[in-house]
């Protein structure tokens, strides 16, 4: 177990992380409530800026498509909705 994951959404050791390719990463909020699609800023230890905040898995998988432009299978890994998750 990592003690140092952090409780930020924005830290780049968010505890909440649920996968991430490149610069762009999936969260789950804090709260357990949605998904966050976030990017990171240029720049060593840039922080994480949300995008967009997704309840469905489809939702989320168009957001990825559209703002990356590639497939991420990660996303067919997670439940239907936001509500099938556990908060990390």
């Amino acid at each position: 177990m990592n003690l140092n994951l952090d409780h930020r959404e924005t830290s780049d050791t968010y505890r909440g992380e649920l996968f991430r390719k490149g610069r762009h990463r999936v969260i789950i909020c804090k709260d357990g409530i949605q998904w966050i699609f976030q990017r990171q800023k240029k720049g060593a230890g840039g922080r994480w800026i949300a995008f967009s905040y997704c309840t469905t898995r489809e939702s989320l998988k168009r957001v990825w498509t559209t703002r990356v432009g590639d497939y991420a299978p990660e996303i067919d890994l997670l439940p239907e909705n936001v509500r099938g998750s556990r908060n990390g």
